[in-house]
């Protein structure tokens, strides 16, 4: 029986997944570069790392020697102690992202680092307006057909939520362009990412929904040969096992210089 709270349905995503390439996904090619791009400003070495994921090829290519997890709802791991957590590309299929961060923060050692990366809000952005403005048009109404994802506002709240320090979120945008909007349906199909919300519509689209769609997604971007653009977000989040070694900021009133010194700016009174 599913938790009324429940978004996802774990079992259509399974479906999606086996059914996807696994060899050619470039939403996981970009997503492991970010990471191993992002391991570099780090001058810890680590020795224990643990990946979380849905889709484990370009992960276990990229890192050699790391233990592998399922992205389940209750995450098994084989062991505890590690020193680097990655939660690749499925905290956006997660029912409760802050429960895994809080699963993965029990798996991990005093001073372990968690990276995750996810695909956020504004994901798929003018796909998602297309279609909404289609079906009001042909049926006055809407159903959830693309999935809704974390917003970068919530991100590192999440972290702290889960017991993490020193949080960290950001946003990289990536704009891929498409001949045409079906283009991108067959790539989304292909990648396993579309929609699996439990409360999707099971009937069949109206046959003129997708046609009208993508006529309002290439006239909404004013495209002259009928290409498209799709925005693909990807949100990071960085955050810290708290230890005696962990960096702390600042006490409130403590800084020793000024800021307009430290801007090279001259200071002025507010005037009344």
């Amino acid at each position: 029986m599913k938790n009324s709270e429940e978004i996802i349905d774990r079992s259509a995503l399974e479906k999606r997944r086996v059914r996807s390439d696994k060899e050619d996904n470039f939403l996981q090619k970009v997503a492991v570069q970010e990471i191993k791009d992002r391991l570099k400003f780090f001058k810890k070495k680590f020795e224990k790392i643990l990946i979380v994921c849905g889709n484990p090829y370009y992960w276990q290519e990229a890192f050699h020697g790391a233990d592998f997890i399922d992205d389940d709802e209750i995450l098994k791991f084989p062991q505890k102690g590690y020193d680097l957590v990655i939660h690749g590309m499925s905290l956006h299929h997660s029912n409760d992202p802050i429960g895994q961060l809080i699963q993965c923060r029990s798996a991990m050692e005093k001073g372990g680092l968690l990276l995750g990366i996810f695909l956020g809000g504004q994901t798929l952005n003018e796909l998602r307006e297309s279609i909404v403005s289609a079906e009001i048009e042909l049926t006055g109404g809407i159903s959830p057909r693309i999935l809704p994802m974390i917003d970068i506002r919530d991100a590192g709240s999440f972290l702290m939520r889960a017991g993490f320090v020193l949080p960290v979120a950001d946003i990289m945008i990536n704009e891929i362009n498409y001949k045409k909007p079906l283009d991108l349906l067959y790539d989304l199909r292909k990648m396993g990412e579309t929609n699996v919300q439990i409360h999707r519509s099971k009937k069949f689209s109206h046959r003129r929904l997708f046609s009208l769609a993508s006529d309002k997604y290439i006239k909404n971007q004013n495209s002259q040969n009928n290409s498209v653009k799709a925005t693909f977000e990807f949100i990071t989040i960085t955050g810290w096992i708290p230890s005696q070694d962990t960096p702390k900021p600042l006490k409130r009133g403590s800084a020793t210089t000024r800021l307009a010194d430290a801007l090279k700016v001259k200071e002025e009174k507010l005037k009344d």
